[in-house]
């Protein structure tokens, strides 16, 4: 019997992962999203019509219902990002994930996994995680037995964290730093793939709350440090004017490249770390990578054009 993954989407960075990882399992993947012709990247994960991208708009319910039917899994990805109005918010982040829940539960989709943030609190002052936080509610109303799968920010070669940090460690002596003791649990990607397989494969779900979260705790000011250190730049990080910064965002948003954006200043803005409420990557077994073990093997582009230490010390190991 075929089995049948349907992934709402989405967040590009985690899609990536997981689509690779279903694939190994032997799914027949289908990727519900707006724009179908974007997904080419994902598709060749798979064998000729294992990956099959598929027009899903939440204003159509009848390709929500085409996407699901059939499926035993169904990975909800569906979000509005931090900076969107506060209807939008509810919109996508409560009643769309409220809809899926349903046609899910009435087409007798075994597992249903919905993705939320970690810090997703009803009395936040963010209205990006209290509705968060409203989501999860509804949707274990209505489905019950679905999983509930917090992730904090998420790091890859492909993301757009890390990569936008070190890209403005190239242009700016000053980083923008926001908030400096906004702590943050930085995950890879990677590992959020791992532990979903891992939940599809229980066969004992029923309402648990997971907490994906990486190894260590960092405050803004201790991640871009971080970062500075992978790509050998001594830029300062005493911080900026909030006020500055947000309006930095505004104008680089819509430059080429977007060298900075109004998420990326979201990002910083509040706490996102494993509250211990959920269930961890330990109870599965997975011991979470850490920046150090990912990063520097992408970040390394945005080292200065004359650094070549990395190359010296090869060199001198080799004459040992």
């Amino acid at each position: 019997m075929r089995k049948i993954a349907t992934i709402i989407g989405g967040n590009g960075l985690i899609e990536n992962y997981l689509v690779e990882r279903l694939v190994k399992q032997g799914y027949v993947i289908r990727l519900a999203v707006p724009f179908p012709a974007h997904t080419r990247e994902q598709k060749i994960f798979g064998n000729v019509g294992q990956v099959t991208p598929l027009f899903c708009s939440f204003d159509q319910e009848n390709t929500i219902v085409r996407s699901i039917e059939g499926a035993s899994v169904v990975i909800n990805l569906a979000e509005a990002f931090v900076g969107k109005s506060k209807s939008n918010l509810e919109k996508i982040n409560v009643k769309i994930a409220e809809k899926i829940a349903k046609i899910a539960s009435a087409a007798g989709v075994k597992n249903l996994l919905h993705f939320s943030a970690l810090g997703a609190d009803s009395t936040s002052p963010s209205s990006y995680l209290v509705s968060k936080k409203k989501g999860e509610e509804t949707v274990l109303k209505t489905y019950p037995s679905s999983t509930i799968v917090r992730v904090g920010i998420s790091f890859g070669p492909e993301d757009q964290f890390l990569n936008k940090l070190g890209f403005l460690s190239t242009f700016f002596p000053i980083m923008p730093v926001y908030n400096v003791n906004t702590r943050l649990q930085p995950v890879y990607a990677g590992d959020i793939a791992d532990a979903v397989i891992k939940i599809v494969e229980n066969e004992e779900n029923n309402g648990e709350i997971y907490e994906l979260a990486g190894p260590e705790i960092l405050t803004n000011r201790e991640l871009i440090s971080k970062v500075l250190k992978i790509v050998h730049r001594k830029n300062d990080v005493s911080g900026l004017c909030p006020g500055f910064i947000k309006l930095m965002a505004y104008f680089l948003e819509y430059m080429p490249g977007s060298l900075m954006t109004a998420r990326l200043v979201n990002l910083m803005k509040y706490d996102s770390v494993a509250g211990h409420k959920g269930k961890n990557f330990e109870f599965l077994g997975i011991v979470p990578s850490s920046i150090e073990m990912i990063a520097p093997a992408y970040l390394y582009c945005y080292r200065p054009a004359c650094d070549f230490e990395e190359l010296k010390k090869l060199q001198k190991e080799a004459y040992i």
